[in-house]
């Protein structure tokens, strides 16, 4: 069914889905896994000493998955509780820097809990990770830096 130009206009300015976060306790076993296993390829990867995680994204049919580690040892334990891997958080790439999106949420960094006194810039973007009441689900915001 053909899309019409409202339809069009507006997906063109909703968010658009960036990646989906994986956190792990042991990103080089991780990554062996998931590419042995899906035949796929890591696309790019991504080092932040500031934030003290290391990232690989992988190239799923256009679908990047970020598989990442934190080398905090005790706030990765508090956020895998045990376990060696958890679906983290849904990363959405916004096409606006208003904030708006932020309203009654805290604000935190990647991979803890703690919150955070302002956006993280990366490259051309600001980061968050924020958890909105009745989304349930962590999300990371990535939009353009003023």
């Amino acid at each position: 069914m053909p899309e019409n130009s409202s339809t069009a206009s507006a997906a063109s300015r909703g968010p658009r889905l960036d990646h989906v976060g994986i956190l792990v306790r042991d990103l080089e076993s991780a990554v062996a896994h998931w590419s042995n296993r899906f035949r796929v390829e890591v696309a790019r990867t991504v080092e932040a000493p500031a934030m003290s995680i290391s990232a690989a994204f992988l190239d799923v049919s256009g679908a990047p998955v970020e598989l990442y580690t934190v080398h905090d040892a005790d706030a990765l334990d508090a956020a895998l509780d045990g376990a060696p891997a958890k679906l983290d958080h849904v990363a959405l790439r916004l096409h606006h820097a208003d904030g708006s999106e932020l309203a009654g949420c805290a604000i935190r960094g990647p991979g803890r809990p703690d919150p955070i006194a302002a956006p993280i810039l990366m490259g051309d973007a600001t980061h968050v990770w924020i958890e909105p009441p009745g989304i349930d689900v962590l999300l990371q915001l990535i939009r353009p830096s003023e």
